[in-house]
């Protein structure tokens, strides 16, 4: 290939001359590594447009080759890099994603317990029912309760003992019940 001393006196015939000597080795090299055929072809397609686009403003250019290649060079680095991040992106709009979905699952498998709870609660009689709630809604002590409710420490913890034990057999089954879906999802 002939020097080429500028790109300002390139014409539409020393540009196809240029573009049908050096179109092939261009998209070798893309393609050698890109290993993407239509990836490849728009890159060294890139390339020649804004050859064409600019070549009032390209001054002195030495060798057109390599002038070229050089160019092939830095667009393939750019898509590397834009692969890379849009990646990344992804990546992190998955994660923000799940986390959101997490979340969510979360709240209303939160909710599904607090139901089942609040379901064996009510089929409690109202003195545990009373005395639970007081415990584990509201904080307060066996004494606060006992005080408040006129029973005797032992008959709070009993109280709570036997919520507790109910409680624990029917969420045991919700917990079976949600494992059984999630593996039914999976």
């Amino acid at each position: 290939m002939g020097e080429i001393r500028s790109f300002e006196i390139l014409s539409e015939e020393r540009f196809a001359e240029i573009y049908h000597a050096l179109w092939r080795k261009l998209y070798s090299v893309a393609y050698n590594h890109l290993r993407d055929k239509t990836v490849a072809q728009e890159l060294v397609q890139d390339v020649f447009v804004k050859l064409w686009l600019n070549r009032k403003n390209i001054k002195q250019v030495e060798n057109a080759e390599a002038y070229l290649l050089t160019a092939i060079r830095n667009k393939i680095y750019d898509h590397f890099d834009s692969v890379a991040c849009r990646k990344k992106h992804y990546k992190l709009a998955l994660e923000d994603f799940s986390e959101e979905l997490n979340a969510v699952e979360d709240v209303v498998v939160f909710n599904e317990g607090m139901s089942v709870i609040n379901d064996e609660l009510d089929k409690m009689p109202e003195k545990t029912q009373a005395v639970f709630r007081l415990s584990k809604f509201h904080r307060y002590s066996n004494d606060e309760i006992a005080e408040k409710t006129q029973l005797s420490s032992k008959a709070v913890e009993y109280h709570i003992t036997q919520a507790i034990k109910r409680l624990r057999i029917r969420l045991a089954m919700f917990l079976s019940e949600i494992l059984i879906f999630c593996l039914a999802v999976l």
